[in-house]
């Protein structure tokens, strides 16, 4: 666990650190007690024997020690005639490895009667058992430290755990692919992110409880010709499809390789294995090979296991969206997209006082390509979004939902408008086709300092409403999506108490009627003054409402999208 949670870099600068002050060996070890890191040896005589314990015995006795702060308990570790003293590292309750410092000898245990090691050992200071002893304190000391760190990257590991799981690059992936492209992007891209050498992905058939490859990157047609792989005569496969990730550091000596000779032919040294899991059901596993001998760090382990979960939803939606053009059932899964669509749009805004919000979704095809959200930035600001991606319909709903995941997750990390578009302009340049572009107008409000930021992309100017008066604010760049160097900026307005701000997309204003007359901003415009006196939802339901009226029964083609917000 300890070899998990702390680099092997930063643990021996902890060991150098700790040996300069406290003048001994310091060494760290893991939970089964296998040594991680040893320092430089301090005394003669571990510079004439080369004498480190590689291993701290399993149910070694710990002896207690008077202590206010854990741990209460060292061990005492006998290794070719000198001593080491080891603490155990606890985090969060579990043993998470050791920390032994050394080399200590102990009377009438001389390790050989030869002058030169008898009087090097004679040199080394006397074994102290006491709980006050330097020794005793250095190693608990150690322990304490490294348990605190411990504890400090479990957290940060929680935390890139979920982290990791934002973004819907199911969605991102499905698109207009088909499911061999999805794939051959998802092996091909897998594999560069993480430097791996090779990447396969099978795909599982509960029926035969066969995995079968469906994509590789870098692997010989040698390689993958062995077939298919039975489920339950793999148990690294087995494993991986129960949820469980599957590290192998060393192929050639791990027993659990079923073709082993193929694998070194190939030049494969270490390998990292997670199942494709969708709701619970097994879909396949993803895989990643390296030419040489390799740990997996903790975060590419997380990341693996981030891409395979995205992974097994961009496959089965993408089997759904194959299936629904084949299928009956085409109209019963768009309604349920389109609800689920509408229920993500209708999510609560977060409560502030100072200002009420309100919001109306509705798209023209039941899934729509527009969407709008009130969250709170990274700052503390209250923030809104309207977007409107290119297309209708299904391929504009996962477009959509990709720009929405991906905005999400850098929102995390930024409180400036500006830069929150530029990067989400760079990720839709990098994942999208040229032809697929997004506008977006994002705001957030400091209601304390009543202080409105804005960055705009392409869309429709903000409206801001004060004592009867309509004043637009379209200050932005290109759409999101073309122009990867295109440099946004957050544009800021003061507030005062009554404003009224308004976010709306295209569907709005160009909306026709039967002799194609547009519904237009001066009508809109009209409606805020005549409506604005209104509470806040009932303005927006009376401006879709006199929409509705000019249209009459004429057939849409966009959706609408409002966003209110009042200082109060």
């Amino acid at each position: 666990m300890l070899r998990e949670l702390i680099d092997i870099s930063q643990q021996e600068d902890f060991a150098l650190g700790l040996s300069r002050i406290s003048g001994l060996r310091v060494c760290t070890f893991d939970t089964d007690g296998r040594l991680i890191v040893a320092g430089g040896p301090i005394s003669g005589f571990a510079r004439l024997t080369g004498h480190t314990t590689p291993l701290i015995p399993a149910g070694v006795e710990l002896v207690p020690v008077p202590a206010h702060d854990p741990p209460a308990a060292v061990a005492f570790i006998p290794n070719g005639g000198s001593w080491y003293i080891a603490a155990p590292v606890y985090c969060d309750d579990q043993k998470a490895g050791w920390v032994a410092v050394g080399e200590f000898r102990e009377d009438g245990q001389a390790p050989s009667q030869l002058p030169d090691v008898l009087g090097l050992w004679n040199l080394l200071p006397l074994l102290d058992r006491r709980g006050t002893s330097h020794s005793v304190i250095t190693a608990r000391w150690g322990a304490r430290l490294l348990a605190e760190w411990c504890r400090r990257e479990a957290r940060v590991s929680a935390a890139t755990q979920e982290a990791a799981l934002i973004g819907d690059v199911a969605e991102l992936l499905t698109g207009r692919l088909e499911l061999d492209a999805i794939l051959d992007r998802i092996v091909a891209d897998t594999a560069r992110v993480m430097r791996c050498e090779f990447c396969s992905l099978r795909l599982y058939d509960p029926k035969t409880n066969e995995l079968r490859i469906k994509a590789v990157y870098g692997l010989s047609k040698r390689y993958i010709g062995k077939g298919a792989i039975v489920r339950y005569e793999s148990s690294i496969d087995d494993e991986a499809l129960s949820g469980r990730m599957v590290y192998v550091e060393d192929a050639a000596q791990d027993p659990r390789i079923q073709y082993p000779e193929e694998m070194r032919r190939e030049g494969i040294k270490s390998f990292l294995t997670a199942g494709l899991i969708y709701r619970g059901e097994p879909i396949g596993v993803l895989r990643v090979y390296t030419n040489r001998r390799q740990r997996f760090r903790r975060t590419q382990r997380h990341l693996l296991r981030a891409v395979a979960h995205q992974a097994a939803m961009a496959i089965v939606h993408a089997r759904m969206l194959q299936e629904r053009l084949r299928s009956a059932e085409t109209e019963r899964q768009l309604a349920l997209a389109s609800d689920l669509q509408a229920r993500m749009m209708c999510v609560p805004a977060p409560e502030r006082s100072g200002i009420v919000t309100a919001r109306v979704y509705q798209p023209s095809f039941g899934l729509g390509g527009d969407f709008c959200d009130i969250f709170t930035l990274c700052d503390g600001r209250l923030t809104a979004v309207v977007a409107d991606v290119v297309g209708k319909g299904i391929p504009a709903s996962l477009l959509s939902s990709m720009v929405r995941g991906a905005l999400y997750a850098t929102a995390q990390g930024c409180d400036d408008l500006g830069e929150l578009l530029n990067r989400l302009n760079r990720q839709i340049c990098g994942e999208t086709l040229p032809s697929e572009f997004v506008t977006l107008l994002v705001i957030a409000v400091d209601v304390e300092r009543r202080l409105l930021g804005y960055a705009s992309a392409g869309h429709e100017p903000l409206l801001l409403m004060r004592q009867g008066v309509v004043r637009e604010y379209g200050n932005g760049g290109m759409v999101l999506g073309i122009d990867a160097t295109e440099t946004y900026r957050e544009h800021r307005v003061e507030l005062q108490t009554g404003d009224m701000i308004l976010l709306y997309t295209d569907g709005l204003v160009e909306a026709m009627n039967f002799s194609g007359e547009l519904f237009g901003r001066e009508r809109l415009f009209a409606a805020l003054r005549e409506y604005g006196g209104l509470a806040l939802d009932q303005v927006l339901q009376s401006i879709l409402w006199d929409l509705r009226r000019f249209v009459g029964l004429a057939e849409q083609s966009d959706d609408v999208t409002m966003i209110g917000l009042r200082l109060v």
